[in-house]
């Protein structure tokens, strides 16, 4: 990771930071692979508008560890027999900017894929405010674990005609109210679109309030294939997982 577009200290509250990772024909290339494994996709929605390749613990683990270990015991081969270079040089691009070792938390999922399909259906009316949120995903990957920090990243692998985004808040889930009710919130007060770039890493510590962005094409035709994860900060050191 080089040439951050906001200086590194990307895991104080309400710091967004974007990274170099791949060139475009190493993304061409990722492309290619996400759709040479589309028997392993994992549809999320009706009409496979939505799908992964990998195991989201957001999806997955709440409420249901044992399955979620289970599945990434499944998926995990696959996904290391692919992308084992992709994964290594996120883990090293981490241990480059947090100075401290990280690795891959064996019992978890890694990091894997959030697949788009736009057919050219008007969008003009989507609400990033309506998929607002926090990652919190380390309370179903990782039970019985307090983070003393954590981390989100999302790598843009593929984007559709008019590319696509990140929606953000000014809120921290560190410092909010009890009771907060984080969609209210983003559907009555103004956020900030983050241009997503192929090859660019966005690193956030998922605490706070965001979405993911609409479509910058109002008819989108094609697909928005991003790369995702997570990190703790727990006994024994840094885990990535998702």
């Amino acid at each position: 990771m080089k040439n951050p577009s906001i200086q590194p200290n990307f895991l104080a509250p309400a710091v967004v930071s974007q990274h170099e990772v791949l060139r475009l024909p190493e993304c061409e290339a990722v492309r290619d692979q996400v759709f040479a494994l589309k028997d392993h996709w994992t549809s999320r929605s009706d009409g496979g508008g939505f799908s992964t390749l990998g195991v989201a613990s957001y999806l997955d683990a709440v409420g249901r560890h044992e399955a979620y270990v289970k599945a990434a015991r499944e998926i995990n081969p696959i996904l290391r027999a692919n992308f084992d270079w992709l994964s290594e040089r996120i883990r090293k691009g981490f241990e480059e900017l947090l100075g401290q070792p990280v690795a891959y938390g064996e019992e978890c999922a890694l990091p894997g894929f959030h697949i788009f399909k736009y057919d050219g259906a008007d969008l003009s009316g989507d609400r990033p405010s309506s998929r607002a949120h926090f990652d919190l995903q380390w309370m179903h990957a990782l039970p019985g674990e307090r983070p003393a920090e954590t981390l989100s990243f999302t790598l843009p692998i593929q984007e559709p005609p008019g590319g696509c985004s990140l929606e953000i808040w000014p809120v921290h889930s560190g410092a909010i109210p009890s009771g907060f009710d984080a969609l209210k919130y983003a559907a009555s007060h103004p956020s900030q679109t983050l241009r997503y770039t192929h090859g660019r890493v966005v690193v956030h510590d998922g605490l706070l309030l965001h979405a993911i962005g609409h479509a910058l094409a109002p008819a989108p035709e094609g697909y928005r294939i991003t790369f995702q994860g997570h990190g703790a900060k727990v006994s024994g050191g840094w885990k990535l997982y998702w």
